[in-house]
């Protein structure tokens, strides 16, 4: 018969049991194959989408500036006085706002070439819309149901800049942690795992390691200063480069067309100003690096670790270490023949 005691499990045990809990944990939320361990599980920095918060605190500054202007008094400053005038009236509001948050949209795609994700895009085009469809909800409600039944008619008819200011840029900041916090990525014994899980979407991307030709290493000022970086593995297929055009367009078409008329000085002028835009106006496609949280380690900490130890499992799964270990083994057999 079993006596029961209340004597203390040994630490050693519990380590192991905590230990084992957190392997099995890993292996579902990687969904690892049999046999195969994680050796690193990271995310991204929490300064990873820096330039995502910044952006937000900029929506909140569009929106006090608005508000503010209103507020103050005439300014002797003939910019300020027409932004002032402009501001005050309700076509310049429902022109002017619009067109500077899609500026900062614009600036987001241009920015955050690779993390700019159509969510947040979507959301700053419904921030700048969302003034004039509270302006919109106010009229239906007026022109069809001015007995008063309208349901939507809880809703105010003018936009609180202020408020809203805070309101989406806090709105914005949590999306863009949450963003943050849905990319995991993995080295394992067997290769790199990418997973994303972002709202109702979700993605994951296996590579093996022979399928990998190169690692890099990028890192800016501020990963630098700050101790995180993006792992770049690079496959034959060309994962981790991303096709950029080099070169000015915006004085195309502006060169000046000779005209039948024109003597000879003048056309050899117009032939001058064509080759110099022509020069300015030339573009050419390069490949260069572009890191995608979906498909590398995403400003990570410690990406020296991470780096090191996909070239040392690169290094051990490899043909060519394979190659390298079977010639040792033929030269470890002749050895023992001659000997015997």
């Amino acid at each position: 018969m079993s006596e029961e005691t209340d004597d203390p499990v040994p630490e050693e045990n519990k380590e192991d049991e905590s230990d084992d809990k957190k392997k099995e944990k890993l292996a579902a939320k990687f969904s690892l194959i049999s046999g195969e361990e994680v050796l690193i599980a990271t995310k991204p920095s929490v300064f990873a989408f820096f330039s995502m918060y910044v952006l937000a605190v900029v929506v909140g500054l569009v929106h006090y500036s608005f508000n503010a202007l209103s507020l103050m008094d005439d300014p002797e400053n003939s910019i300020a006085a027409f932004l002032k005038g402009m501001i005050d009236t309700d076509i310049g509001r429902a022109i002017g706002f619009p067109i500077l948050i899609m500026l900062v949209a614009w600036f987001n795609r241009w920015v955050n070439i690779s993390t700019s994700g159509r969510w947040y895009t979507s959301s700053l085009i419904l921030i700048a819309l969302f003034p004039f469809l509270l302006a919109m909800n106010g009229l239906i409600g007026d022109w069809f149901f001015s007995d008063g039944d309208y349901p939507l008619s809880f809703l105010p008819d003018s936009y609180a800049y202020e408020l809203m200011g805070v309101v989406w840029t806090i709105v914005l900041i949590l999306f863009t942690t949450h963003y943050t916090r849905s990319f995991n990525y993995a080295v394992t014994s067997d290769g790199i795992i990418f997973k994303r899980q972002f709202l109702m979407t979700r993605s994951q991307r296996r590579m093996l390691y022979d399928n990998i030709t190169e690692v890099n290493l990028s890192q800016g000022p501020i990963g630098t200063m700050l101790r995180f970086g993006s792992v770049l593995p690079m496959t034959a297929s060309g994962l981790g480069l991303g096709d950029e055009s080099v070169g000015i367009s915006a004085a195309a078409g502006m060169a000046p067309a000779v005209d039948d008329n024109d003597n000879a000085a003048t056309v050899a002028t117009k032939g001058l100003f064509k080759l110099i835009f022509g020069i300015l106006t030339a573009q050419r496609t390069i490949r260069s690096l572009r890191p995608d949280p979906s498909n590398c380690f995403y400003n990570i900490s410690k990406p020296d670790v991470v780096k090191h130890m996909i070239n040392e499992m690169h290094k051990e799964k490899s043909q060519s270490s394979q190659l390298g270990e079977l010639k040792d083994l033929l030269a470890q057999s002749l050895d023992k023949k001659e000997d015997d």
